[in-house]
């Protein structure tokens, strides 16, 4: 990756990297590896660095200047709190006084599988792993040198890092810079610098629809990950912006995973079909990933290093594969709800609910009973009227007795985080 973005910048030195949405300012090619230059000169080779930064020049030349000096960096959430990034530190960094680290000498990203908070592990990637899920995705996407990619998703996550960073360093493919989800900034930035790629997250395209005046004028490709799109927001953008959201699955254990290449797929029920470069296979129904994308393993503290099996990766989620080789997601293995000994599928639970006529959203999950294991609890987002019994009576006449939820929450809004994923520790606080 080093070396394909030094061969870049010598042959086009002045081509713009990076534009600031905010003010305009295009950061070169050669200016952006001179920054880098500055910020390597502050570590040690070898050495392992937090980097807790916004969207920004000093992001990407952080991480150019890693691999410079062979640093291993670990990627810290740009909100996440001083205690917390002391944590993280305390946990994955190793002390002065220890000669070596717990990761493999090629380490040179070290993601959080859990946020910013906790004590979350560290996924382990080398160049090489993050310069695989690049190219995968590039070819995939169709996503080439003279695009323009808007930046507005964090590069702390592995979403932002592979789909904004990973494209700049390898082929030159620039990046419009923003910290601004507004919907209105968002679609006035991209028809200001003719943006022709957006990756974003569901409750971006929700807003868009709802909230910006106009439409875009150069996007080909409207990008989702980050939290499930519900079929509702990409059917409500499609209809308004007449272009459809292709969907973009994967974790950071391994990057991307799946991509939609037609458009619209959670309309169908799937997450589309496997990258280039990457297969797909299932152990029982757990999904099984293999490829050069897959990262070295997992960090649970700064000597503790548990490797993967080299370009093998067994995720959580449980999948089902179409005729047509579209993957279909029907649960993660982790989340399966054991009442009384016998297994539930949150998401046959939710499904059922979804097809209630006045039920707007449905979060299934388990809460802990005692003895009998945990029981079926339901957070209901529903219109004015939709009553608890209604909603179980719905689904004892389509789900197994034990399948049926004990405990149903009628709530205004289902709690997220920032990436618009489900805060369920939130939910079974309500």
């Amino acid at each position: 990756m080093l070396e394909r973005f030094l061969a870049l910048t010598a042959a086009r030195p002045d081509a713009a990297a990076l534009i600031d949405a905010a003010s305009g300012r295009v950061t070169t090619r050669a200016e952006l590896l001179a920054r880098a230059g500055e910020i390597g000169r502050r570590y040690a080779e070898g050495e392992t660095i937090a980097v807790q930064l916004p969207n920004s020049v000093d992001f990407v030349a952080t991480f150019i200047a890693v691999l410079q000096r062979r640093l291993v960096a670990i990627l810290i959430d740009r909100d996440a709190l001083p205690e917390d990034v002391a944590r993280i530190v305390e946990q994955l960094a190793p002390s002065p006084e220890q000669e070596t680290a717990g990761v493999p000498p090629d380490a040179r990203l070290i993601k959080l599988t859990s946020g910013s908070t906790g004590a979350p592990k560290g996924i382990v990637a080398s160049e090489a792993n993050l310069l695989a899920d690049t190219l995968n995705i590039c070819a995939t996407m169709g996503i080439g040198p003279d695009d323009v990619n808007f930046g507005a998703i964090p590069m702390s996550h592995s979403y932002g890092f592979s789909n904004l960073v990973g494209p700049l360093l390898a082929q030159g493919t620039a990046v419009v810079i923003s910290n601004d989800y507004l919907p209105q900034s968002l679609l006035d930035s991209c028809n200001r610098y003719q943006c022709t790629v957006v990756p974003a997250i569901p409750m971006v395209f929700d807003h868009l629809t709802t909230a910006a005046r106009g439409d875009f004028a150069t996007v080909r490709t409207f990008l989702s990950a980050g939290a499930p799109l519900p079929p509702a927001v990409s059917r409500g953008f499609r209809e308004r912006f007449g272009r459809p959201i292709h969907t973009f699955y994967g974790c950071s254990e391994c990057g991307g995973i799946t991509y939609d290449r037609e458009g619209a797929s959670v309309e169908r029920g799937t997450v589309g079909r496997a990258l280039e470069g990457v297969a797909l296979s299932a152990d029982g129904a757990r999904l099984v990933v293999r490829g050069a994308n897959v990262a070295l393993g997992y960090l649970h503290d700064a000597r503790t290093f548990e490797p993967f099996e080299p370009g093998l990766f067994v995720a959580d989620d449980l999948v089902e594969f179409r005729d047509d080789g579209e993957v279909a997601l029907i649960g993660r293995a982790s989340e399966l709800i054991n009442t009384a000994g016998r297994k539930v599928n949150p998401r046959e639970v939710e499904q059922v609910l979804l097809q209630m006529d006045g039920v707007r959203q449905a979060k299934a999950y388990g809460e802990p009973a005692g003895a009998r294991g945990d029981v079926v609890a339901v957070a209901v987002v529903a219109e004015a009227g939709v009553t608890r019994e209604q909603l179980r009576e719905f689904c004892r006449a389509r789900l197994a007795p034990h399948k049926v939820p004990r405990i149903i929450k009628l709530i205004d809004s289902i709690p997220v985080d920032e990436r618009g994923k489900v805060r369920r520790a939130a939910l079974a606080a309500l």
